[in-house]
């Protein structure tokens, strides 16, 4: 069971226990950082509830996610999409399964609709809330969800999925960037970012040496044009204990979401930074 799911072993020891035993929960919540797994493990789990190997089409399953035209799940999408559905009984088996991705972007109000689901949920019905924190969640709804808390894989079962399934290996440092996330390391090497993160390794030497010549040249090889890239500077200088750069970096984001003017405020950042370094 949950064969096609790396790493993540206590967390299918617990479902296939619950599923075995059937004891399987009306409403989960799949927490952890993004890129980790927990939206391909919920469907997997939604499989073995359903007792099928194809969720496509499948009148019992339906995924709700945010629309495009909106900045959270609203209380409209949650009443058309899973109220209006949910005391419908199942149409080919026992159950019902509901994912909500990216759950922590329902609104208070779409909380608030869905909690009264919660408190009275219908016999054959299983909901899963999949998200990166729970922050943003009242706590009557964290109260009535079965919390199962995801981590990022090991290093060493990163670095053996990589091999296995691209033939390739990421430098350690870039293996410790990525934090156990197979989706952030895949992404990585989907957009050919490795040879970037290894120049931000080289250009953070330069950095350190106040060496204003050899940062400036070696900056232009690189394109801060993505968030990518300032977020593996970020990580850089937090883990060599630079935290009074962090802010520089912070502040380079943000003026570029703004749109400003890409040479000046890279050239400003490289300045800041290396004015500001500690040296070690």
């Amino acid at each position: 069971m949950f064969e096609n799911i790396v790493g993540h072993e206590r967390q299918k020891e617990i479902l296939t226990k619950s599923i075995k035993n059937d004891s399987i929960s009306h409403a989960y919540l799949f927490l952890g950082q993004e890129g980790i797994g927990k939206f391909k493990f919920a469907c997997e789990f939604a499989k073995k509830v359903l007792k099928t190997e194809n969720l496509n089409n499948n009148p019992d399953f339906k995924i709700i996610r945010k629309r495009e035209d909106k900045k959270d799940i609203v209380v409209e999408q949650i009443r058309k999409e899973l109220i209006d559905d949910i005391y419908i009984v199942p149409a080919t088996g026992e159950r019902k399964v509901y994912i909500i991705d990216d759950a922590h972007q329902l609104n208070v109000a779409a909380q608030n609709t869905l909690l009264k689901t919660l408190e009275e949920p219908p016999k054959y019905i299983t909901i899963i809330l999949v998200a990166s924190n729970s922050s943003s969640f009242l706590t009557t709804i964290l109260s009535r969800v079965n919390q199962i808390p995801f981590e990022g894989i090991t290093s060493g079962v990163l670095k053996n999925y990589l091999i296995d399934n691209f033939n390739m290996t990421l430098d350690d440092s870039i293996v410790e960037y990525v934090d156990g996330s197979i989706g952030k390391a895949i992404n990585i090497i989907n957009n050919n970012l490795i040879e970037k993160y290894k120049n931000i390794d080289e250009l953070y030497k330069y950095i350190q040496n106040k060496d204003i010549i050899e940062a400036f040249k070696h900056s232009s090889n690189i394109k801060f044009n993505d968030e990518d890239s300032l977020d593996y500077l970020e990580f850089v200088l937090y883990k060599k204990n630079k935290y009074n750069c962090i802010k520089i970096i912070e502040n380079a984001k943000n003026r570029l979401k703004f749109n400003g003017n890409y040479d000046i405020i890279i050239d400003s950042m490289l300045l800041r930074l290396i004015d500001n370094i500690e040296e070690e």
